[in-house]
């Protein structure tokens, strides 16, 4: 790790246009949809019982009646076997039409149960992401400050390498580490500098950690060679 490694930030992502229409949720088109066909298939129930109530009351007027008087040789009209036909087809009809909206409505609540479980998994997913990333930045947060006494105390290249890869083998490996995203944030610097035996000056820290950031980014390293007084190139 270095110190541009701790000024790395993702970029923010920009907000989406005001003018934009809100996005239509397929899963409440398919609910209305559903309570549509469910509304269509009562009334053909409806008609389907008004049609079996008239087949019923022209079969008792048919059977309650006699025949009319007809000339002789003339088989006499036959009203009620006609309009039995009739209804019958009628509810043939309506019958076969409440089939087809059945089969509509169990695709359409299949259809919206599938929708709504994608947007559970998708709204859980996406809860797990940002859980992570507050995760990650709350551990970023608490290596950055401990990089921070790292840079300030060591003495050498070698010692900052060697205490950098301390802190990641600890962040890393140390069961005590293993939810420092959740701990409070001077709690697990400060036992992480203890565990490194790094000695930080507590008078600066603040509830954000320590404040002079800018200034400890345009400071050399104790062991840099641009630290010496040279009128000549420092690195030749």
């Amino acid at each position: 790790m270095s110190k541009s490694d701790l000024t790395t930030a993702p970029a923010p992502q920009p907000d989406p246009p005001a003018a934009d229409p809100p996005a239509v949720d397929e899963a409440d088109l398919l609910a209305a949809s559903v309570a549509r066909v469910e509304h269509r298939l009562r009334l053909v129930d409806e008609l389907a019982e008004m049609a079996m109530k008239l087949a019923r009351r022209v079969t008792e007027r048919a059977l309650a009646e006699d025949p009319a008087p007809t000339k002789a040789g003339d088989a006499p009209p036959d009203f009620a076997a006609d309009h039995l036909a009739k209804l019958s087809r009628a509810v043939r009809l309506t019958l076969d039409l409440a089939g087809r909206l059945e089969e509509t409505l169990r695709a359409l609540r299949a259809g919206e149960i599938a929708v709504r479980a994608a947007h559970r998994q998708e709204g859980e997913a996406r809860a797990s992401r940002a859980r992570m990333a507050r995760d990650a930045a709350a551990r970023d947060k608490v290596s950055e400050q401990v990089a921070m006494v790292i840079f300030s105390e060591s003495e050498s290249e070698t010692e900052s390498n060697d205490l950098l890869d301390a802190l990641a083998e600890r962040l890393s490996d140390d069961i005590v580490y293993i939810d420092v995203e959740d701990q409070p944030l001077r709690e697990a610097v400060e036992r992480l500098c203890g565990d490194l035996g790094l000695k930080p000056d507590w008078s600066r820290w603040t509830d954000d950690g320590w404040p002079e950031q800018d200034e400890f980014f345009n400071t050399r390293e104790r062991w840099s060679p641009f630290n010496r007084v040279s009128r000549k190139p420092v690195l030749t």
